[in-house]
């Protein structure tokens, strides 16, 4: 083999490589935010939102959460689960999900007006992209069980309006006879299971969509109080009756505990019994156990703040967060402005970012109303006038969790206002309370975790926020908070188990801070608090590790060097020629 035809050889197997490796073809991501694909769960983005929402020939659930939400942290196991136990619905119904904390996915949270986190909204099917359809509410339930029964009441209405058609009938009725109840369905049907419940209950639409892929089976409701149930011999509720199609001959099946599962468990039974050959489910999942502790990362546990989770901290509320409103206007407009006007008069800057905040405050303020996009393009245009506005790398350091869904822009944030409270105490003046009131203002209006914001408002009006009126007092404040949250957060599912949720300072970082039986000494913690998070205290992170430095060179082109300095020696060797 020549020089020319291992370099063909060569070029072939790299186009290879970039064409059928590296990017899906339809967009869609194996895993985003709290999901995976995995998770039977449709994960939205950007990319495939039009082509995995609009026109589709079955009904959805989209949950818009936000991944460092606590309140969506702790609801993910739900829908997961909820996900996965209704997998034998996807050709009527799927639940998807989309992260509104990922900046791709901005415009259509957006659009979409999602104000709080996890919002759910139902989106029928052949649904029709325009500016007012946004989906319909629903309410975020805390339990699995409870979302599917609002889902199949839902469904239950859509078919009642006319939409659902091609699926089994979820309506209900009284009926005299067998003959009346089974008077619409077709002779090719086999058997027809009758579920005897009540208007208000599920139970018969859940076993109706969980066997609506059984060819030639059907499922009907039959209300408990119907002439039928007496001659069916239906004695609890809800009941389960089998009845032959062509022969009318009925076998009773109802469970002693006749809940969904167990009467799911008797349909199966029974046909099993009579050899019905049951539809092949696809059951494949390519979820893989993962060892969480390969993916563990090393963290810094001193009391350090670092300058790259400020920065991580504020590019992410001005990309994500202030930005989410599709009009900003009074009260939140007047909360973005004072959030930025404590952050040039307390932040300690480096490098161009004071400049484009005064810009973007400046610009912010020329007007009485804006559209949420203009404000997204305006702080991505002005972070290129300003250029370079930040001067680390942009990734958590001492706020980084052990696993990426643990930690990061929640702790940045705590770390920011107790960053600005501190310095606001250095100079003249009555700085502090005024970062006391931009956070409230923050939290209410912008922070992404709707049940965190609801807590830190209501946390607020019992400690007394706009009572404080003075700097040291403002900085106390805000660690008692804190210690507050972090007593109602300590062993909550969201709590990182490498960073559990303690009363800081600990005894073993600042002993002078505790008194006798563990009082707190005020004066020690205030100093502690100056110490940790005054503008001198704060440690630079470099911008490239020395010891990861990037090469300029992609992994493919280090392949084609690899190839160019081997070739040399393939020659002198007299491998080829």
């Amino acid at each position: 083999m020549n020089i020319r035809q291992l370099l063909v050889v060569y070029f072939a197997v790299f186009l290879g490589l970039v064409s059928g490796a590296v990017i899906a073809n339809d967009d869609d991501v194996e895993e985003q935010g709290l999901y995976r694909k995995s998770d039977k769960v449709v994960i939205l983005t950007q990319r495939n939102f039009e082509r995995k929402v609009y026109g589709q020939n079955r009904a959805q659930v989209v949950q818009f959460y936000n991944s460092y939400c606590g309140h969506c942290r702790a609801f993910s196991p739900k829908f997961k689960s909820l996900a996965a136990e209704i997998q034998p619905w996807e050709n009527i119904f799927k639940l998807a999900v989309m992260d509104c904390s990922e900046e791709e996915n901005n415009e259509i949270c957006r659009q979409f007006e999602i104000m709080a986190y996890p919002s759910l909204r139902y989106i029928h099917e052949n649904y029709i992209k325009g500016n007012a359809n946004v989906g319909e509410k629903l309410n975020a339930i805390d339990t699995a069980e409870k979302l599917k029964s609002e889902i199949v009441h839902k469904m239950q209405l859509e078919q009642a309006m006319g939409r659902l058609s091609f699926v089994p009938p979820l309506s209900i009725a009284s009926y005299s006879s067998f003959t009346a109840a089974l008077s619409d369905v077709p002779n090719s049907f086999i058997y027809t299971f009758l579920v005897f419940e009540s208007e208000n209950s599920t139970v018969g639409s859940e076993l109706t969509l969980d066997i609506n892929d059984y060819t030639n089976i059907r499922v009907k409701r039959v209300y408990d109080t119907s002439e039928l149930v007496r001659l069916a011999g239906v004695t609890h509720f809800p009941g389960l009756v089998a009845v032959r199609t062509n022969t009318l001959e009925a076998t009773p099946l109802t469970p002693k505990n006749p809940t969904k599962a167990n009467l799911l468990k008797a349909v199966n039974t029974f046909l099993q019994s009579k050899n019905y050959v049951f539809p092949i489910r696809n059951t494949h999942t390519n979820d893989v156990d993962r060892d969480h502790n390969a993916n563990k990362i090393i963290h810094d546990s001193s009391d350090t703040v670092y300058y790259s989770d400020l920065e991580k901290t504020i590019k992410t509320s001005l990309h994500t967060e202030i930005t989410r409103y599709k009009i900003l206007t009074g009260e939140p407009l007047r909360a973005l402005l004072n959030y930025l006007d404590v952050l040039l008069s307390s932040f300690p800057f480096r490098g161009n970012l004071q400049e484009y905040i005064q810009d973007l405050r400046n610009k912010l303020a020329t007007r009485i109303e804006w559209d949420g996009a203009d404000i997204f393009e305006m702080v991505k245009t002005l972070e290129t006038v300003h250029a370079p506005v930040y001067v680390t790398n942009l990734e958590y350091v001492g706020c980084r969790g052990s696993q990426p869904t643990y930690r990061g822009y929640t702790c940045g944030l705590w770390t920011l206002f107790h960053t600005l409270t501190v310095n606001a105490a250095l100079r003249p003046g009555k700085e502090g309370p005024k970062v006391l009131q931009a956070l409230h203002g923050y939290v209410k209006h912008f922070f992404g975790c709707t049940e965190c914001a609801q807590h830190f408002q209501a946390m607020a009006a019992r400690n007394k926020l706009f009572d404080v009126k003075e700097n040291e007092k403002a900085v106390l404040w805000l660690w008692i908070s804190h210690n507050e949250v972090n007593l109602r957060l300590a062993g909550d599912v969201t709590e990182d188990p490498e960073h559990p949720k303690i009363q800081f300072p600990s005894v073993s970082k600042c002993r002078e801070c505790r008194l006798a039986r563990g009082a707190w000494n005020l004066p020690a913690v205030y100093q502690y608090l100056q110490t940790v998070y005054s503008s001198g205290n704060i440690k630079d992170v470099a911008r490239r590790s020395a010891l990861a430095a990037p090469s300029p060179f992609s992994n493919l082109d280090l392949g084609m060097l690899s190839l160019l300095m081997i070739v040399p020696v393939l020659v002198e060797r007299g491998l080829i020629s």
